[in-house]
């Protein structure tokens, strides 16, 4: 899910834009962590790895768990985080599939406390995102965080004209690509029983989006289906 780069011609390959973007996430993430919580960490589309590296070690008592739909991107991320005793090895997941169609079962399913997918959105077919909430909603525990990462348009605009330009390059690239409206991924996660909590403004006008896990029987996911039997 991030553009990789071969900067020495030999694995791990090295990407600049989790070099450059690392810091913000993490400095939005710490609104709602503390760098000694014992977190359990699922991350899908961890890419190199190396925002797994960076944010874990801040987060030293975290276990993160990165996994990446490319088989290729296995070995980076376990260069770039091979000395690292809190992360686990990557695995690989389809996250537009079910969870029961995964080829392993999640180690702390339903108890995860934090979710992380970071320049996925975008950059995959519209099923990924629905994938995305509807397995974080089983593999969170209640009151557990998503946080996502990325271009997104407000309220059916998206600005400034570089984002427009990275929209229309994107969907040429694919017409399945481009930027989602804020609005949709909230209607979407409050299908599943979660909440979109806060938007956070970060630079070069991407966005980090918190998503909290509501308990089973909360007024939105109860009310959520009783439109679904209704239709």
């Amino acid at each position: 899910a991030v553009v990789s780069t071969q900067s020495t011609g030999v694995s791990p390959r090295s990407s600049p834009y989790a070099l450059r973007n690392s810091e913000p996430i993490l400095e939005a993430m710490k609104q709602f962590l503390g760098q000694a919580d014992k977190v359990k960490v699922f991350e899908v589309a961890s890419g190199t790895g190396e925002h797994a590296k960076y944010l874990c070690n801040y987060f030293a008592a975290a276990c993160w768990e990165p996994t990446e739909v490319d088989e290729s991107q296995l070995s980076d991320i376990q260069a770039h985080c091979k000395n690292m005793k809190n992360v686990r090895p990557p695995k690989v997941v389809d996250i537009s599939k079910d969870i029961s169609e995964w080829s392993f079962v999640p180690a702390h399913l339903g108890k995860y406390d934090v979710g992380v997918c970071i320049n996925m959105i975008h950059i995959s077919p519209l099923e990924c995102t629905h994938g995305l909430f509807r397995n974080m909603s089983k593999l969170l525990a209640t009151g557990g965080l998503l946080f996502t990462y990325g271009p997104y348009a407000v309220n059916g605009v998206i600005s400034p004209q570089s984002n427009v330009d990275f929209d229309i390059s994107l969907k040429e690239r694919n017409p399945e690509w481009g930027l989602r409206d804020i609005t949709h991924l909230k209607d979407m996660s409050e299908t599943v029983g979660m909440r979109l909590e806060m938007v956070i403004d970060m630079p070069s006008n991407n966005k980090t989006l918190v998503f909290r896990r509501l308990p089973p029987d909360s007024d939105t996911e109860r009310t959520m289906r009783e439109l679904s039997c209704r239709s």
